[in-house]
């Protein structure tokens, strides 16, 4: 049977939330009440931990940010692209049909589902269930089918505040309301309990595959030399 590694260790060396949010917690988040900020597009690197980094315990102020930073990241993005146009090539959920229009359509709608999933997820529950959204890589280090399994894994287990492991309710909790929502845009034969949940279904499997990605993203970044190692 393959076993789960654990998680890469997250340091709580003692060190305030309040002290370390500008170096760690908030690094790269916009500040609302500044006149000065950057304004350009967030990236995956918020969401993710590298093997080895060490990173303090998000506040409930950060996951907040950190849940509508992602929810606009050109990761997401792409995700929201990909999603529509393999929809829209196999006339699957939503069917909108397959002329330019309903690619429209379908774009939007995938969009409004990814980003309410996340600020449900990320932003919502994530505080109230005292539980760290972000990935921490599994890296290098392990074999391919570790890290693949790990990831995936990840859509189902998550870590608290604490460090430790659990089920990653904040992630299902935000899918499960997004989901629910869809019934207020999506066609009528995309609505009910049954279209729900398989919508559910997608969005949680899309979590996993999402992982996985990331947890390749970086290594295939720095061997394409589209960015130098960390």
């Amino acid at each position: 049977m393959l076993t789960l590694p654990n998680a890469p260790e997250f340091s709580s060396n003692g060190t305030s939330v309040d002290e370390s949010s500008s170096s760690n917690e908030l690094a790269g988040f916009v500040n609302p009440m500044s006149t000065n900020y950057d304004i350009s597009l967030p990236t995956r690197r918020d969401m993710t931990i590298l093997p080895g980094e060490t990173s303090h315990p998000l506040s409930s102020h950060g996951k907040v940010v950190l849940g509508f930073k992602e929810s606009m990241s050109i990761f997401s993005i792409l995700g929201w692209s990909t999603s529509a146009g393999y929809s829209h090539l196999v006339d699957g959920s939503p069917n909108y049909g397959t002329d330019k229009a309903a690619f429209g359509e379908r774009l939007g709608a995938t969009a409004l589902r990814n980003v309410s999933e996340s600020i449900f997820s990320v932003s919502l529950f994530a505080p109230l269930l005292h539980e760290d959204p972000r990935y921490f890589e599994l890296g290098p280090e392990h074999n391919v089918a570790k890290r693949v399994v790990y990831a995936a894994s990840r859509s189902l287990i998550t870590r608290t505040d604490g460090g430790h492991s659990s089920v990653n309710f904040s992630l299902l909790a935000g899918n499960l309301l997004g989901s629910a929502l869809t019934n207020a845009y999506y066609p009528e034969r995309n609505r009910g309990f049954g279209q729900t949940m398989e919508t559910f279904g997608t969005s949680v499997g899309g979590s996993a595959f999402g992982y996985v990605v990331t947890e390749f993203l970086n290594q295939a970044l720095v061997a394409a030399h589209l960015k130098k190692p960390e």
